[in-house]
């Protein structure tokens, strides 16, 4: 059985001085080491309603098609024959990241595959003027 591209990625050591995250919301992960496979998925229904009154359960994720749509298949990886020779560490001093949100992934370290996904259906329900 052939090896995929992907677990044939070169392992390298990542030294990170300082990191700073204000925000990592929604499935988003941050990850410091290397990871085979990283798939997060959302589904989201944002609501913004002006006015006090909100009801519950109002709205379904099966009431909107989007939510049905399979996602389509990622491009097959493109083989490039190349040679590296690496034998340096990476080295970071600092690393400030203000948000990631919604199926994201930061990551420090090497990552073989990423698989991501996010649905998301936004609502603005406006109060009528009189």
């Amino acid at each position: 059985m052939a090896k995929s591209t992907w677990s044939l990625m070169i392992k390298r050591m990542v030294y990170v001085d300082n990191v700073e995250v204000q925000s990592i919301a929604i499935a988003s992960t941050f990850e410091i080491g290397d990871v085979h496979r990283a798939a997060p998925f959302s589904k989201v229904l944002a609501v913004q309603k002006e006015g006090a009154n909100f009801v519950s359960d109002t709205f379904n994720f099966e009431d909107y098609p989007i939510f049905s749509l399979k996602p389509t298949p990622p491009l097959a990886p493109v083989n490039v024959e190349s040679f590296f020779y690496q034998n340096r560490p990476i080295q970071v001093d600092d690393v400030r990241i203000i948000g990631a949100s919604t199926a994201a992934v930061v990551q420090m370290g090497g990552i073989d595959h990423i698989d991501s996904l996010n649905y998301t259906k936004h609502f603005r329900l406006l109060e009528d003027e009189q």
